[in-house]
């Protein structure tokens, strides 16, 4: 068996992507990383472990994966079908308005020339394609001219479908050809994916690779040991280069920065493979316009990084908000196991790769202070119980769990944000169009918790706010028993104006207004006053989380007995 560990970002990066080619052998079940085989694979804590017998087949593995990551032939095959249906659309004048939005959206042109027009825009781009597109453009017969295709848009429609037959004819032919074109973009020129390899791509890649691994022919260094693992002797003549990774290796060019003026760093061929998978563990994503890629690394465990991989990339392969980074460091929080998540939240960076820019990688860090991580593993129930909390305004929808986190992450978090969402409450309460909220009370004090034990024990470093969590659940109930007074005298509708002149005297910290309609309130309706209040009049900080306690528990219905996720 042989082993490879966890090591920098783009090994890491790598064994991640030869486990997704390799996806057939393992699965994740009931939150565990499991073998479909264990003669084959194995998962240690920070290594993997598999039989060179894992390498039969895997050539086919690594370019189907590249080939359907690339995604060009299935997004091109689709579209040329659409063209198509759109130019039979045009038959009738029905669809007219709606071919016109689509492919004119912000021109200003006449419906009744569209019959004209819609097949000359197909037809332009069409040919913008195929500039990039060399192989189906040589093997497309002549394509007719755009004054021909204004006369008759049938040969536009032709041409369309002789490049899908072409296409699904001779797919092998662009299967090899695009996981090159693909691959170069990455790796350079190693192997299959040098410039004098115009055939045979496939065959060159298994020779090279597949082959030599499964028999153990490879010819070995007699010196030198990988110096990456450390433990397998190097491959004979490898080069750690453009081949690997074009901003991360050493090439011909950079020899007078490489001890002994050579450019060549030994590697052994498990490693080699490794690395040469690093692109299967990349997650591709359009930014502005152009391909970008993302990885998350940290150095707890393979299956923390497996999940936390494929964690980011369901954030990124589907439209959420416009901050995904955030809702995975959300759901990050609620995956983490208990015993590592402290670790976890503090050694957990996203890598961005720009492949058609061979600067250095962006890295996205949360910088989690040890405080900050403790804060957030701390709370992890009373953050789930958040989860599924929202508010509209208008027609704009907001999850309120991600907008904590990211508040707790630049150090934002404060009572202002807790206002807020009362005030949407209490206008939600009112049928409010506008507005819409499904937070509680309950939910609302669960924040008023989390934002007094965040500005305690990270802003202000551990300092003692004078107030505990069974204080604040106290004067919650005393809120609800005040509540539940004035529904019994018959003054529920006095319940909004109260909370509102108390949201007012806490939005601008005015504690004598506060206690003055508190005050005024229990006179009112013959009760004392809670003694805890007399807390608030000299102490802002204790004024704040009292406050909104009390009035969390005025705008609730009633105790309540055990408290639901769902609540």
């Amino acid at each position: 068996m042989e082993r490879v560990y966890l090591g920098d970002w783009l090994c890491n990066a790598g064994i991640i992507g030869f486990l997704k080619i390799n996806h057939h052998l393992w699965k994740i079940e009931r939150e565990k990383l499991i073998s479909q085989d264990e003669s084959l694979l194995k998962f240690g804590d920070n290594y993997l472990e598999f039989d060179r017998k894992i390498f039969e087949g895997f050539s086919e593995r690594f370019f189907d994966y590249a080939f359907h990551q690339y995604g060009r032939y299935e997004n091109l095959l689709n579209l040329f079908k659409e063209y198509i249906e759109d130019l039979q659309n045009l038959d009738d004048e029905e669809n007219f308005e709606k071919l016109a939005k689509k492919y004119f959206k912000n021109k200003d042109i006449k419906i009744e020339n569209l019959p004209t027009l819609l097949p000359v825009e197909i037809f332009d781009r069409f040919k913008r394609i195929l500039q990039g597109f060399t192989l189906l453009k040589k093997k497309l017969n002549k394509i007719p001219s755009k004054n021909d295709i204004k006369k008759d848009k049938n040969l536009l429609i032709d041409v369309l479908n002789e490049a899908i037959s072409i296409m699904e004819s001779e797919r092998e032919e662009f299967w090899e050809s695009d996981v090159q074109i693909y691959l170069r973009n990455i790796y350079g020129q190693k192997s299959f994916l040098n410039l004098s390899v115009n055939k045979d791509r496939f065959e060159k890649f298994y020779k090279d690779f597949e082959k030599p691994l499964i028999e153990s022919s490879v010819k070995r260094d007699k010196t030198y040991k990988c110096i990456n693992c450390i433990d397998r002797q190097a491959k004979k003549d490898t080069i750690f280069d453009t081949g690997i990774s074009k901003f991360y290796g050493l090439n011909p060019d950079s020899v007078n920065f490489v001890w002994n003026f050579k450019p060549k760093l030994p590697l052994c061929e498990i490693c080699e493979i490794i690395y040469f998978s690093y692109f299967a563990g990349l997650i591709p994503v359009n930014k502005n316009g152009k391909t970008v890629f993302y990885y998350v690394n940290s150095d707890t465990s393979l299956e923390s990084l497996l999940k936390e991989n494929l964690l980011l990339e369901r954030k990124l392969t589907k439209e959420i908000s416009e901050n995904p980074f955030i809702e995975f460091f959300t759901e990050l929080v609620l995956m983490s196991e208990e015993e590592r998540a402290r670790y976890t939240l503090q050694n957990t960076v996203i890598i961005e790769l720009d492949l058609n820019n061979e600067t250095m990688p962006k890295i996205y860090s949360f910088n989690i202070s040890r405080e900050k991580a403790e804060f957030l593993v701390n709370n992890k129930e009373n953050f789930q119980k958040l989860s599924k909390v929202f508010y509209k305004i208008k027609n704009d929808s907001f999850s309120v769990l991600p907008e904590v986190i990211e508040k707790t992450l630049n150090n934002s978090l404060n009572f202002k944000y807790l206002n807020r969402l009362i005030k949407l409450h209490l206008k939600n309460a009112n049928d409010s169009s506008y507005y819409a909220t499904n937070i509680t009370s309950y939910q609302l004090q669960l924040l008023n918790l989390l934002t007094k034990e965040f500005l305690q024990k990270v802003i202000l470093g551990g300092t003692d706010m004078g107030i505990d969590e069974n204080n604040l659940w106290s004067i919650y109930y005393q809120g609800i028993d005040l509540a539940k007074k004035l529904r019994e005298s018959n003054a529920e509708n006095k319940i909004q104006s109260i909370a509102y002149k108390l949201l007012n005297a806490l939005r601008i910290g005015d504690t004598n207004q506060f206690m003055d309609v508190l005050i005024r309130t229990y006179m009112a309706y013959g009760e004392e006053i809670p003694s805890t209040f007399v807390k608030a009049i000299s102490d802002k900080n204790t004024f704040y989380p009292l406050g909104y306690s009390f009035l969390n528990g005025l705008l609730g219905k009633e105790k309540p007995k055990e408290v639901s996720n769902n609540e």
